[in-house]
């Protein structure tokens, strides 16, 4: 289960239908079966967090939530976070790479 994440630093940037083969992965990974009943999208979304509080300086990650199909998510179970990207520029780079890989059905790849 995941932290709440940092709603003032969230980007939403697309919802994705899921693959057979990546809910059969999201499935193993989640203990509470009952929160996935409605689930047919993935919400792929850029999250920002200080780097220390107060000095107003953000690094970036990729998070891939399942999600309702009018992007209704819940954060406690996200598929896959990327490791943090210092430049927001990379960051957005990647978020496509992951889109283009949620696309193919293959996120299961990334998400190990």
């Amino acid at each position: 289960m995941r932290e709440t994440p940092n709603f003032g630093e969230f980007y939403p940037k697309s919802l994705v239908p899921i693959n057979k083969d990546d809910l059969l992965i999201f499935l193993e990974k989640v203990t509470d079966i009952e929160c996935c009943d409605n689930y047919s999208h993935w919400l792929i979304a850029l999250e920002g967090r200080e780097m220390n509080v107060g000095e107003n300086y953000y690094h970036w990650q990729i998070v891939v939530f399942p999600a309702e199909i009018d992007g209704g998510f819940d954060y406690k179970y996200p598929l896959y976070v990327s490791s943090f990207f210092l430049s927001i520029d990379e960051a957005l780079d990647y978020i496509t790479e992951v889109e283009e890989i949620a696309n193919q059905g293959q996120l299961f790849t990334i998400a190990g």
